[in-house]
């Protein structure tokens, strides 16, 4: 007996120690994410000791050490290899994590992605993250800060300006009051808006992050901040104030390499007209050859600079090199894919909000049928109430009946006392009529209600059956409409061009008129448009706009015109008027 509750005691000890421990190690994992935020070496360094009591913890505290790793590594520059880590983390913790695990994972999934140049996972990620920190209350607000700072940079990345400024503006809300976090929204709202062509906007809050700066008294700080204003001082011509930069920046990028950094030199010399230095500067960019952005604009700049002083020789190489960059960022596919990641956020967050209003309507609707029962049930509960008091009145009556028996003899009293109980049951039975009717009306009234309610829920039905089925017609007459119409009324033309979109064939400019001809039979009012939308144009901008008005694809229009990819996507983007109907009849039958 006696060994056997030392056993149980010792067990406890050992339970209890093992729950310290666990405890002891989540908080020293607190303590070196606070420290990573100031330090991150020296963060990853504790974390590196701890590697023994984590590999004896929980399977959460060993998640949240990776998670932790992460993100010091972020903090302290270190790029990622590979996604498999955050991979793991974030099935982990999409079961077991709590609402901060989840924004966090998010988060520093957006990060690696981010830095492995997967912009679209990198923008799903950084949107999960936000979700979750809009969601619920007392969210990490710096994450939450953080996480509409990436969501610009990776919109203007693709070129989604307006999406960019959007974030900018939101990520200035958090940071205001607080003047060492406003100066990055303010130059990421000033970036948006001058690729929005808003110059003067954008120049107004490059001021205001200039001017923080100038007062912080720190300018070592913000070295790679003045570096971004530089360039777009001189980008917008304010050579003013990009000369303060310039006067305040401390290290020259050619002694110190620094790509970005010689790409402003670069601009602000462009933009003071000294040439040479100019060259100087984005040669060192291109000879460098690491950074393919700054070579892109580097050399975008080298082929004005050349063809602004009549060298068209070398106008003509830098061109070269800048259409090769172009095709290898391959900015129209970035774009794509990102307008793809937003387009299907979008559709998540409807789908979300459509099944609150449906749980909504159902918890309307159960609450409705709970009303229904309890006044169902008060009913009979006074249907019941109302038999005990007849029967109550039917005894009086009974024992009236036997009193008359009994005072048979005495013949005066024996008519009074039945003439007063007579009015008495005259008086009940008034009363017993009056309370049936109502009782009567109740019920009539419970019978319209779930009536009502029954055909307004088959209602319901039939029309959400007719929506759905006039949606899938519209559908399907949307995607047969081009088909339909150019090969019931111009197969011949049709075929050509088919032929010629995948290489079979090559269009004749007699080919060409029979095309214009039959997409003018087709669509009698396209020509009018185009020229009024066109005005003057090109013979290859006719032929995309009428391609395009066919519903060719891209890569389609590219094999027949052998233009571009990029002159290709720039034009059907500002062309989309092509794909509005001709006439309000083609709008209806849609």
């Amino acid at each position: 007996m006696k060994e056997k509750l030392i056993r149980c005691v010792l067990a406890f000890i050992v339970i209890f120690l093992a729950s310290c421990s666990k405890e002891d190690v989540l908080g020293e994992l607190d303590i070196i994410k606070r420290t990573g935020d100031q330090n991150p070496q020296k963060a990853l360094a504790m974390l590196d000791s701890l590697e023994y009591e984590i590999r004896e913890s929980s399977n959460y505290t060993k998640a949240k050490s990776d998670l932790l790793r992460i993100r010091l590594s972020d903090k302290s520059y270190i790029m990622p290899t590979s996604d498999i880590p955050i991979r793991k983390l974030i099935k982990y913790f999409e079961k077991e994590g709590s609402a901060a695990d989840k924004q966090e994972v998010y988060f520093y999934a957006g990060s690696v992605y981010r830095d492995l140049q997967d912009t679209p996972r990198s923008l799903e990620y950084f949107l999960k993250s936000l979700e979750c920190a809009l969601d619920r209350n007392g969210c990490d607000s710096t994450m939450l800060l953080n996480t509409y700072s990436n969501l610009h940079y990776l919109h203007y990345s693709v070129q989604n300006y307006t999406e960019a400024r959007e974030m900018a503006t939101k990520e200035l809300a958090l940071a205001k009051g607080e003047p060492n976090l406003e100066i990055v929204p303010y130059m990421h709202i000033g970036a948006s808006l001058m690729a929005l062509d808003s110059f003067q906007q954008a120049k107004t809050y490059f001021s205001m992050a200039l001017k923080q700066i100038v007062h912080s008294g720190n300018i070592s700080k913000y070295q790679n901040s003045l570096t971004h204003l530089l360039c777009n001082f001189s980008d917008l011509n304010d050579l003013t104030d990009a000369r303060i930069c310039l006067s305040l920046i401390e290290e020259d990028p050619l002694e110190n390499f620094s790509a970005f950094s010689c790409l402003a030199f670069a601009q602000f010399y462009a933009s003071s007209d000294k040439k040479d230095s100019c060259i100087i500067y984005c040669k060192r960019i291109l000879d460098d050859g690491t950074d393919m952005f700054n070579m892109f604009d580097a050399s975008k700049l080298l082929f004005h600079t050349h063809l602004k002083s009549g060298d068209v020789q070398q106008a003509n190489r830098y061109a070269k090199i800048y259409m090769q960059l172009s095709d290898s960022l391959d900015f129209g596919k970035r774009q794509e894919l990102a307008a793809t990641i937003n387009n299907e956020y979008k559709y998540h967050l409807d789908q979300k909000k459509e099944q609150n209003l449906l749980n909504e309507k159902e918890k309307y609707k159960n609450t409705l049928v709970i009303v229904s029962l309890i006044a169902i049930l008060l009913a009979c509960l006074g249907y019941l109430v109302y038999i005990r008091k007849r029967n109550k009145n039917l005894q009086k009556v009974l024992d009236l009946s036997s009193e008359l028996q009994k005072v048979v003899n005495d013949d005066k009293q024996l008519r009074a006392i039945i003439a007063t109980k007579e009015q008495e049951l005259i008086h009940s039975k008034k009363n017993l009529e009056k309370s049936s009717e109502e009782l009567t009306n109740v019920k009539k009234e419970l019978s319209q209600v779930n009536d009502e309610l029954s055909k307004y829920d088959e209602m319901l039905k039939t029309r959400g059956k007719q929506l759905e089925e006039t949606m899938e017609q519209n559908k399907n007459l949307i995607k047969m409409l081009h088909q339909s119409k150019m090969e019931n009324k111009a197969e011949d033309v049709i075929y050509a061009v088919k032929q010629a979109s995948s290489g079979n064939k090559v269009i004749k400019p007699t080919d060409w008129k029979q095309i214009y001809q039959a997409v003018d039979e087709l669509y009698p009012k396209f020509r009018n448009r185009f020229l009024k939308e066109l005005g003057t144009f090109t013979e290859q901008q006719m032929q995309v706009c009428y391609l395009m008005r066919i519903g060719l694809s891209k890569t389609q229009i590219q094999n027949i015109t052998n233009l571009s990819r990029v002159t290709i996507w720039r034009w059907m983007k500002k062309y989309d008027w092509v794909f509005l109907p001709d006439d309000p009849a083609e709008t209806k039958a849609r």
